[in-house]
């Protein structure tokens, strides 16, 4: 008994209480680890590209800018130097299939590209070598078998054996080599399914999932962070709050929803011990982790939305650089591989990717067709004062 009165005594004065495991600061344990982070990084399965695109606001929004911008050419069909009017091939893009249209195909295409650095449409051949249909599938249920024997062949069918393609259930149906279409863009070092570019995202990613993960729980599972402490004092110092008035207020703050407010008759003192949100950098880091994003897939950051910096002459020349130096080459390099294992290639086709109706690359035609009248302009008064000029030097004055 006698210890048991030292112990309130120390109690009464103190608000200390012999034995309490059911602290506070334990029932909150996991979202205070989850506030001030764990000791070791924690990084993304690359290998669910496809769940990440969906659930990724920033690369969803890169890989489909990216996709919108290739599907935006318009295809036209040569033959040499002859625009060809008509052509099976011509009747496949005006009809690929039953749901899409040759804009949603190459849009496909491309965002299967952005994840996985393939893509594949079933495209079997038809009486007379002729394809009616151009089926975009999913690149993450294909499966490539290849022959072995790699090194030795001159044509990518050679090298691969057939495909496996992988429905809801787990069934695999066998799809012949000539019955698909196999694009895939190079990692540099395998010449047959290549690395996705979504490894050389794995840490941005995992930055950005974070950065979202906590702004959510400071929103939504912890208010301000301090201490509530009393404001009593007498000669001796600080009164400490009785048990009872601690234990009410913890109570309260568990119970309460994150708008409301503590009432209490206590009084109190708030000394905030949380860190400003702004200083934890979280936008400045998915600013930043955004960057990678665009730099991996060729594009400009002033495509995008951005809270400064973004002149109307910023992104007018932002999507003038995406088109000239990503989209139209590599939406050209899809056609020609296209166009090369549909057999057309070896018989003189030639599908041009044509971007000249976007209003940016517009402006780049008139630019030219002013410099270009000036410098007839030039030439007209050189051959005006008499001046003789070969017709090499004139072609060389006007720039052809």
């Amino acid at each position: 008994m006698e210890n048991t009165n030292i112990f309130n005594f120390w109690q009464s004065f103190f608000g200390y209480e012999r034995n309490m495991s059911q602290r506070f600061i334990n029932q909150f344990s996991n979202q205070v680890n989850r506030i001030f982070g764990t000791k070791t990084a924690i990084w993304i399965d690359t290998q669910e590209a496809y769940k990440h695109y969906l659930e990724i606001p920033e690369l969803r929004a890169v890989v489909n800018k990216r996709a919108s911008m290739m599907a935006s050419n318009i295809p036209c069909l040569y033959k040499g130097e002859e625009k060809v009017d008509s052509h099976w091939l011509l009747d496949l893009i005006n009809k690929p299939n039953a749901t899409q249209s040759w804009q949603d195909v190459i849009f496909m295409l491309s965002v299967n590209d952005a994840l996985y650095s393939n893509s594949f449409a079933y495209a079997p051949k038809r009486s007379f070598n002729i394809v009616n249909l151009f089926q975009p599938l999913p690149s993450d249920r294909m499966v490539v078998e290849t022959t072995g024997a790699n090194l030795k062949q001159l044509d990518q069918k050679d090298m691969i054996k057939k495909y496996k393609f992988y429905q809801d259930d787990g069934e695999y149906e066998t799809l012949d080599v000539n019955e698909v279409i196999y694009l895939m863009t190079p990692d540099g070092i395998n010449l047959i399914n290549p690395s996705s570019r979504i490894e050389a995202l794995k840490y941005p990613l995992s930055n950005i999932r974070a950065s979202y993960h906590k702004r959510n729980v400071l929103l939504e599972n912890i208010g301000a962070i301090g201490i509530l402490s009393t404001r009593k004092n007498d000669l001796g110092g600080a009164i400490p709050m009785i048990p009872e008035e601690k234990q009410e207020i913890q109570r309260d703050w568990y119970k309460r929803s994150k708008d409301e407010l503590i009432i209490t008759e206590a009084d109190v003192n708030w000394q905030p011990m949380s860190y400003p949100t702004k200083d934890l950098m979280l936008f400045e880091e998915l600013n930043a982790d955004k960057l990678a994003l665009v730099d991996v897939y060729g594009l400009n950051i002033y495509i995008f939305s951005q809270e400064k910096g973004a002149t109307f002459s910023n992104v007018k020349d932002g999507i003038r650089m995406a088109y000239t130096d990503t989209i139209i080459p590599e939406t050209q390099q899809m056609y020609n591989s296209i166009v090369e294992q549909l057999g057309l290639a070896e018989d003189g086709y030639y599908l041009h990717a044509d971007f000249s109706h976007i209003t940016v690359l517009q402006d780049d035609e008139n630019e030219k067709a002013k410099a270009l009248d000036t410098k007839a302009s030039a030439l007209n008064k050189i051959q005006q004062a008499d001046v003789n000029l070969t017709e090499e030097e004139q072609r060389e004055l006007l720039g052809l």
